[in-house]
């Protein structure tokens, strides 16, 4: 799983999005542009294939801009990733799935399982966790597959067999 530099122009866009824009107001690219310091044409590809994923939903002429097509909490950040990537859920989880042609390449086929689980866990973290309105991140209880993370992190840590005191 490759998170790209335009991935995550993507997020942070639709975060901005989230933050700032509701059914009546938009929000332009001038203004996310100059927030995140990239090109308006830039943007303007990104949000194309995010309008074709029905992910934001824009508005022309004057006083236009973008807004999210449906609540923030309803967009993943694997929904973002599939849009700007042009791969759909399916497609993406079955190039995981699949084998390196080598047999021999037991690493390959770890990294895919890696990717899988990856992109799994980023299909159950949404859009509304960043927005500002909400608590702050200390006080908000900790949602479920940060909890879940953590406890497959110690029940698989790697063990010292070797007496190498590393």
């Amino acid at each position: 799983m490759r998170l790209t530099t335009k991935c995550r122009h993507a997020v942070t866009a639709l975060i901005h999005l989230a933050n700032r824009s509701n059914e009546q107001n938009t929000v332009s690219l001038a203004e996310i542009s100059a927030i995140q310091g990239v090109s308006i044409s830039y943007l303007e590809q990104l949000f194309s294939k995010m309008r074709q994923a029905e992910l934001v939903i824009g508005t022309r002429g004057p006083g236009g801009g973008y807004r999210l097509n449906k609540p923030a909490e309803q967009i993943t950040i694997a929904d973002i990733a599939d849009a700007i990537d042009d791969r759909c859920r399916k497609e993406r989880l079955e190039a995981f799935g699949k084998p390196c042609p080598d047999k021999r390449n037991f690493a390959q086929d770890k990294w895919n399982e890696f990717s899988r689980e990856l992109y799994l866990f980023l299909d159950t973290v949404n859009l509304s966790r960043f927005v500002e309105n909400q608590k702050p991140t200390q006080n908000r209880p900790e949602n479920d597959s940060a909890q879940a993370i953590r406890e497959h992190s110690m029940k698989h840590a790697p063990t010292n067999t070797t007496g190498a005191g590393y």
